[in-house]
């Protein structure tokens, strides 16, 4: 996806993954951000690194900007969304668990979580949180999470050229790598649930 779609397509997919729920069924997250470095150290995808950064980091906060006026738009409304191929109200209560769990830092904490990323600027917007507050908090989040994933596959990307030749083996590991942090969550869900029954 990387190589044939370039900037343009990565672009689009960190934007639709938070700017609208169809960000749940498309591929892409943190393990588009892992092989996206990986590519750009080892010279695959001819992009500068601060080119690379800033563009999806803006690309990331435009997107939560659209969840975010959506969320506002729909208001109370979303909860009673019916399920739909790419609306699961599941996902949506796992998301308002974690923003409420966690305060205004879910926006930022949230970058880090699947689909959680998704729903947060919704909720954002439907909860009525200040704009002002929401752009900094997502800046903040985004930037974070797009400089972590994408630097530390870059130099990696740089050390070992040769990753290149052997994506279709590196492939899996990032991605494992990149479900990690929802595993993690579900894991301590569902021990919070064993230890209440």
């Amino acid at each position: 996806m990387i190589r044939y779609g370039g900037l343009t397509l990565i672009l689009a997919v960190v934007f639709v993954e938070t700017g609208l729920l169809i960000g749940l069924v498309i591929p892409g997250g943190d393990s588009l951000l892992l092989a996206t470095g990986l590519l750009a150290g080892a010279n695959v995808l001819p992009v500068p690194l601060v080119v690379l950064l800033v563009s999806m980091i803006i690309a990331g906060v435009a997107g939560d900007l659209l969840g975010f006026s959506i969320g506002h738009r729909m208001g109370k409304g979303l909860y009673h969304k019916k399920d739909t191929w790419y609306f699961k109200r599941k996902h949506l209560e796992r998301a308002q668990k974690f923003y409420h769990e966690k305060g205004k830092s879910a926006i930022v904490l949230g970058k880090f979580v699947p689909v959680v990323r998704t729903f947060n600027p919704l909720l954002s917007g439907v909860t009525g949180m200040h704009l002002g507050r929401f752009i900094l908090l997502s800046l903040v989040g985004t930037t974070l999470w797009i400089c972590s994933l994408v630097l530390a596959s870059y130099y990696l990307g740089q050390q070992f050229p040769h990753l290149k030749d052997y994506l279709h083996y590196a492939i899996p590991i990032i991605i494992f790598l990149s479900i990690l942090p929802g595993l993690f969550q579900y894991l301590k869900e569902r021990k919070k649930t064993q230890k209440t029954t």
